[in-house]
């Protein structure tokens, strides 16, 4: 997959509608990206580690997932949390 393609298959799972509560922290992830998902996005770079459509939706239900079980908003930002699986 081309970094335009990767860009586009995020962009199009974090616009799904939610399915469930996990789901609903979708919207979180869109608006730390700005909702600017264009190449010139820098926080989009971790895509280059990501081969296929399948890893993409599998790293966006992974923080998703982390945020459910992990998240304590009382001590944390969210864009904290997002931003460690971003790095």
């Amino acid at each position: 997959m081309i970094y335009s393609e990767k860009i586009d298959v995020l962009e199009s799972y974090l616009k799904e509608p939610s399915q469930n509560y996990r789901d609903s922290f979708k919207t979180d992830l869109y608006l730390f990206f700005n909702e600017d998902f264009t190449e010139d996005n820098p926080l989009l770079t971790f895509l280059n580690t990501l081969e296929s459509p399948g890893e993409i939706i599998q790293w966006v239900d992974r923080v998703t997932s982390y945020i459910v079980l992990k998240f304590d908003e009382e001590d944390e930002q969210l864009d904290d949390v997002i931003w460690e699986f971003v790095e």
